[in-house]
């Protein structure tokens, strides 16, 4: 994270909220998952290999979808965010949407208010009443709880709930050192795992901040990443 650098941010718009189950349902039962204008090239040969034809852990069963929490089966269609969905499966949503995902630097750029704060709502230190981290709630909750948490442009949960995709792969930062004694912390990831930003229910508080990178794999879909939609 050392030393500091300036980035340009082109204009963009943002959800407020993270895409959901309700609204990624839709996605399902428009076809989504069959329509291949829908998916490139890579991210269908990871669709048909795997076979994929729903997010991880739903299922289709007289007319409804359900899914595997824990040791329940549940309808589908809450507004929690939608999580445990691979960075494939979040372009082609948004894909369909007519969307985009948000860039590493335009999530940094909403979580630190242009830069000028710690946290997306300010510098006070997280605490319970700001974001869904620790544990508290084990599992995601409604997009809608958590504003005293919102940024100064009333983003939503940027901290917390679930980690969020970007767009890009991690690339070291400019003036990247190799640590000699933990070299493999990230570098043989470079340009293969995609960003994931933000945090989730499952990580303590006192590990996450406004400009921790997190990465891992496009066809990750066991972590609690989900995705916001950009334009």
């Amino acid at each position: 994270e050392c030393p500091m650098f300036l980035k340009t941010i082109n204009d963009f718009a943002v959800s407020k909220y993270p895409v959901t189950e309700y609204e990624y349902l839709d996605f399902v039962k428009a076809g989504g998952y069959t329509n291949d204008k829908y998916w490139t090239l890579e991210n269908l040969e990871w669709r048909n290999s795997n076979n994929i034809t729903m997010p991880f852990y739903w299922f289709y069963e007289n007319g409804n979808y359900y899914k595997k929490h824990w040791n329940e089966i549940v309808l589908v269609g809450s507004n929690i965010p939608m999580c445990n969905i691979s960075w494939y499966e979040a372009k082609a949503y948004c894909k369909w949407k007519g969307f985009r995902l948000m860039k590493e630097e335009e999530w940094e750029y909403l979580a630190t208010n242009k830069g000028t704060t710690l946290f997306p709502w300010g510098d006070a230190p997280i605490d319970k009443k700001k974001a869904n981290l620790g544990y508290e709630y084990n599992y995601c909750v409604d997009v809608h709880m958590y504003e005293a948490g919102n940024n100064y442009n009333n983003i939503s949960q940027l901290i917390g709930n679930i980690w969020e995709w970007c767009e890009e792969s991690i690339y070291p930062y400019d003036n990247f050192v190799i640590d000699p004694v933990y070299k493999e912390m990230s570098y043989p990831f470079f340009g293969f795992k995609k960003i994931c930003r933000g945090g989730c229910w499952a990580v303590n508080d006192f590990i996450i901040n406004s400009k921790y990178r997190n990465a891992q794999y496009p066809d990750c879909h066991i972590q609690f990443i989900g995705f916001r939609v950009c334009i």
